[in-house]
């Protein structure tokens, strides 16, 4: 019961964490930002930096102590520009806009200083003498345009099939550098990224539209240029671009063009110093390490000095200048092995969740308790290791976080059905406990209203008129509240009382409603005129073995003492022989030929039987609830020390003090055991033929 309500609930839980999974991705995406980091951090890119593709030149602070504060004069960034040329780069990229003139002058006078070019024709002429790609900047305004405007020349785009812009983030227009430098350069690129919600820089922005245009990031605009791509190709469908193509590369991309970047940690960068190549110095990444060739590598020019644009911004392994994020992103493309996070994770990682959800439902629940923290980690170790290996081998981003939570839902879910449903059996058992108490109750005032009434159809010796020749003692104790032994005693006539002693088969209940009948049947038989003991229990065996479904049976000794006499007859119907004591003498059994139980044999013929009893003569019948007591160990009385209790009875005892004796005997035996059986014991003292007065 517990199990199946454990597995309910756990299923219910399932199935809503499934439906928030699909319905509602964006609720674990601060789940999956944090896997993801993980992944970058345990396991990042790694590159030589004396063979990597891409080198960045940085102003930093040691540029702006050997060349002035920023921003350097146009002629001063020119040559810096024509310095790094001179070492044939592959390309150029420039993390930078010249968005007005400038205001500076020549050095010369008059007419000299008129003829000499301007310090914007002294940059534009540097851009222009290589493969330079510089910055755009994107400007958000009340409405995305729809063309016309002046975004600069970005590179042409090609549309291939259905693919839509529609998940492209939009701009109104673009602030660029004066037309004399923008047509310089062989290429323009966006040079802002912005980051996550948590303000952690994971991807760049490859694409977005400005003004109606398709515009390139910086990093993907130097890559074409590299190439010397004339066009970029647009992949994907109605949802968005799936992907962008340059020359005959093509890279995937999210819906919305982003790319997600592979990071390699800091160290393993070659950043070279501005006011090193100014000056002339080699560029190193240590000040004994070998100089950096830039001949035929991608060159990234960017700002990283204090209270500049480009500052330090967050990733998964750790902060970086926006230059640097680029050029990570640049080195990506080139190397075109890109993290993917391909469309079927959307499908693959709900299957994970239902999957092993689907294991902990069946598992956990049949397992042994030991086993089931075993039984719980194993989809949990499955799931590090296939994510752990998938970005490894492949850079692919699966989200194991999700199904990883899941389990957690599950394994609560499960836990928690479990207690409800004990704490509802505890519930129910306490209430079925209190119920059987009052059932329990009221049985045992039953029992009780019935033992009463057992006991007030035994006859007792008080309930006979005094006579001299005889006394009586009896007793009788049940095993339980209610017995099936049975004696009973009444005189006939004056002359003649009927005695008898019986057991009947089984006990409790059953027992003493059968006892009743059989009493009741031989006392009616024994008051319908008849003087023969054996026709009197031939009529009573006939009687009750009328009404008698249960198939139950009743030992019986009767007797008839003539008191005039001494002659007791009697007839033994499978019942234990009576203890005949008489002063002088050992006790003896009265024994004879006897006969089967009642209800046992049909029409047997019961004889009837005599023993002569003499003065003092003292008769003990018991049931086998004397002799065949047991204590605690099992060990029985017997019949032989019911013999010695009794030999040892003085011989002027009242039979009322025999009954009295060997009932305390027996009791002192058993030593608190539960009774085995009913304890009956009838003794009967003949004292002589005496008249009653």
């Amino acid at each position: 019961m517990a199990r199946d309500l454990a597995r309910r609930v756990a299923a219910v839980a399932l199935l809503v964490f499934l439906a928030c999974q699909i319905a509602t991705p964006g609720l674990f995406e601060p789940v999956r930002r944090a896997l993801f980091d993980t992944y970058q951090r345990w396991a990042p890119r790694h590159r030589d930096p004396h063979m990597a593709p891409v080198v960045i030149v940085v102003v930093d602070d040691d540029s702006l102590k050997a060349n002035g504060p920023w921003p350097w004069p146009r002629a001063l960034q020119a040559k810096l520009v024509a310095t790094i040329l001179a070492a044939h780069p592959a390309v150029v990229g420039v993390d930078a806009i010249w968005p007005e003139p400038t205001s500076e002058g020549g050095s010369l006078g008059g007419r000299a200083r008129r003829s000499a070019p301007s310090p914007d024709e002294t940059l534009a002429e540097s851009l222009g003498e290589g493969p330079v790609v510089i910055g755009v900047q994107e400007v958000t305004g009340r409405s995305c345009g729809q063309g016309g405007g002046d975004t600069g020349p970005f590179a042409p785009v090609l549309m291939a099939g259905t693919a839509s812009l529609a998940g492209l983030p939009c701009f109104s227009s673009a602030l660029r550098s004066v037309p004399l430098i923008d047509v310089a350069a062989a290429g323009h690129g966006v040079i802002s990224n912005n980051p996550d919600k948590d303000d952690v820089f994971r991807r760049l922005q490859l694409l977005s539209v400005i003004d109606g245009r398709v515009a390139p990031d910086l990093s993907l605009d130097v890559y074409r240029v590299a190439a010397r791509a004339p066009f970029l190709t647009l992949y994907g469908d109605r949802r968005g671009l799936r992907g962008v193509g340059v020359g005959p590369s093509t890279f995937p991309t999210e819906r919305d063009g982003s790319l997600r970047v592979d990071f390699a940690p800091r160290d393993e960068w070659t950043v070279c110093s501005a006011g090193a190549i100014l000056s002339g110095r080699p560029c190193s990444d240590s000040p004994n390490g070998p100089p950096v060739s830039l001949n035929g590598r991608v060159v990234l020019i960017g700002l990283t000095a204090p209270g500049l644009a480009d500052q330090e911004r967050k990733t998964p392994v750790g902060s970086m200048p926006g230059v640097e994020i680029n050029a990570q992103g640049l080195e990506n493309l080139m190397a075109g092995k890109l993290v993917r996070r391909p469309g079927w994770t959307a499908f693959a990682e709900p299957a994970l969740t239902l999957v092993i959800g689907l294991f902990l439902i069946a598992v956990l629940p049949a397992a042994r308790p030991v086993l089931r923290p075993a039984a719980a980690l194993l989809p949990l170790l499955a799931l590090v290791a296939l994510g752990g290996q998938a970005w490894r081998h492949d850079r692919l981003l699966v989200d194991v976080a999700t199904p990883a939570i899941a389990c957690g839902v599950v394994f609560v879910s499960l836990l928690g059905g479990g207690l409800a449903e004990v704490d509802a059996q505890r519930r129910r058992l306490r209430r079925d406990l209190e119920i059987g108490r009052l059932a329990a109750a009221r049985a045992e005032g039953e029992l009780e209203a019935g033992r009463r009434i057992q006991m007030g159809i035994l006859p007792t010796p008080e309930g006979l008129a005094p006579d001299p020749r005889f006394d009586l003692g009896a007793v009788m104790d049940p095993a339980r509240q209610i017995g099936g032994d049975l004696y009973d005693f009444f005189k006939i006539d004056a002359d003649r009382l009927y005695l008898a002693v019986g057991d009947v088969s089984g006990k409790g209940l059953p027992a003493s409603l059968f006892m009743a009948l059989g009493k009741s049947l031989c006392k009616s038989c024994a008051l319908r005129g008849e003087s023969d003991i054996g026709a009197i229990v031939r009529r009573a065996d006939a009687e009750i073995s009328r009404d008698n479904p249960e198939m139950l049976f009743i030992t019986l000794f009767a007797a008839i003492l003539d008191l005039r006499t001494g002659t007791l007859s009697f007839c033994n119907a499978g019942h234990d022989a009576p203890f005949l004591l008489r002063p002088g003498q050992p006790v003896a059994a009265i024994t004879g030929e006897g006969g089967p139980p009642l209800c046992v044999m049909d029409d047997f013929p019961y004889p009837t039987e005599t023993c002569q009893l003499e003065p003092g003569d003292r008769v003990c019948m018991t049931t086998d609830g004397v002799t065949e007591a047991m204590t605690g160990a099992g060990a029985l009385i017997g019949r032989a020390a019911v013999e010695r209790i009794l030999a040892a009875m003085p011989a002027q005892a009242s039979a009322r003090e025999i009954t009295s004796a060997l009932r305390a005997a027996v009791a002192e035996f058993v030593d608190g055991a539960e009774p085995s059986d009913d304890l009956t014991s009838l003794t009967l003292r003949w004292r002589g033929g005496r008249a009653p007065p």
